[in-house]
């Protein structure tokens, strides 16, 4: 059946047996793929150079431009040097044509007589991983963008105060002591940034050596959310404590777990206004219980949730939260900005410690970020 749901991708066959050409292209076009017909390499590449051509399959052996000087034609413009490539081939298939293949940067070898069910898988393949990749390069490029929009905006302040004070001599006191704060203030926001890309860099790396003791989970929760009361109070949001447990004593590294709690409680802060109420729930949980089941959670565990009834999350977000390079589109109606590292951290260092971390939202409605800790 044709796939009438899927994006419309375009292949471009190129072979200069137009026979294979109409058979590939019937194909494909069946299953919902717009297709473009070369039998030439001359004439495959001016397709290339005016439409827009999502996947090429390349025969090897044609006349004038073979496969191999085609392709090494399609990777030195810059239009077409990242589109994959599959070479359609009855008999180049000996090492050192296919190291010539791969050396130029081919993606993948189909052997003629083409089976159809293989084409389709491979095409299906190559094109999901293309718009994966796609996918994160934008983001990558949407973060380092932000980031250094972040990174710009506390360096301008900075600079401009500093000229200031050393260019204008009548400054009273006062100027100076508000100046002086504030330059610290854009200090402190870079260093903040640098620490939370660090912090994810070793994460990631696992060169992180967890300190792991015995801790009381309780206390660390309450030591988290003194620490954030000041600016809770600012914002007017009140905290409540929902714990079935008098104590809980887990093995783990203390200063992260309270970063992990530091950074929940952050977060809900961010997207909580003014006399939004944030709770923290502490309870156990054992393997057969129905949410143990759902979240894959085999050994005894404690779970910690951070609820708020702030702005919430769209549902299509939800599944992006936690990743390193993902802000979650919500943040563009409030006036809070962020890298969005603070959840992509909480998750290495949960799944560290062989815990689970999760959300659950509805837009309008507030959000609950949990995580669990195995109890040993």
């Amino acid at each position: 059946m044709p796939e009438s749901t899927q994006e419309k991708y375009s292949i471009l066959i190129i072979d200069d047996e137009a026979s294979n050409v109409n058979t590939l292209g019937a194909v494909l076009e069946h299953e919902g793929y717009a297709v473009f017909r070369a039998t030439s390499g001359e004439e495959g590449l001016r397709v290339l150079d005016g439409e827009r051509v999502d996947l090429v399959l390349l025969d090897i052996l044609m006349p004038g431009l073979d496969g191999f000087e085609t392709l090494a034609r399609i990777r030195v413009h810059k239009k077409t040097k990242e589109l994959p490539v599959i070479f359609l081939t009855g008999f180049m298939r000996d090492s050192v044509s296919m190291e010539r293949g791969f050396n130029l940067g081919v993606n993948e070898y189909l052997l003629k007589p083409i089976d159809t069910n293989e084409l389709l898988v491979r095409v299906k393949s190559i094109l999901r991983m293309t718009a994966a990749e796609k996918k994160v390069m934008r983001l990558q490029s949407d973060f380092f963008s932000m980031l250094v929009h972040d990174l710009r905006g506390p360096l301008t302040a900075i600079r401009a105060f500093t000229s200031l004070m050393i260019e204008e001599r009548n400054l009273s006191q006062q100027d100076k002591d508000e100046m002086v704060q504030t330059i610290e203030k854009a200090s402190e926001q870079m260093l903040d940034l640098i620490d939370d890309i660090l912090d994810l860099s070793k994460l990631e790396s696992e060169y992180v050596t967890l300190n792991k003791h015995s801790i009381d989970l309780i206390g660390m929760i309450d030591h988290a959310m003194m620490q954030m009361k000041p600016l809770a109070l600012k914002k007017s949001i009140s905290f409540t404590k929902n714990y079935r447990l008098r104590e809980v004593m887990i093995v783990a590294d203390e200063a992260k777990m309270e970063q992990v709690m530091n950074n929940l409680l952050m977060n809900s802060m961010k997207f909580t206004g003014e006399h939004g109420e944030i709770a923290v729930s502490v309870e156990h949980l054992q393997p057969n219980d129905p949410l143990a089941r759902a979240k894959g959670i085999l050994v005894p565990s404690v779970v910690v949730c951070v609820k708020d009834n702030g702005i919430g999350i769209p549902a299509g977000e939800i599944p992006f939260i936690f990743d390193k390079y993902r802000q979650i589109i919500a943040s563009a109606v409030i006036a809070e900005k962020g890298t969005g590292l603070g959840l992509a951290i909480c998750k290495n260092i949960v799944e560290a410690h062989r815990g689970k971390i999760w959300a659950e939202s509805k837009e309008h409605a507030g959000s609950s970020f949990y995580f669990s800790l195995p109890i040993e």
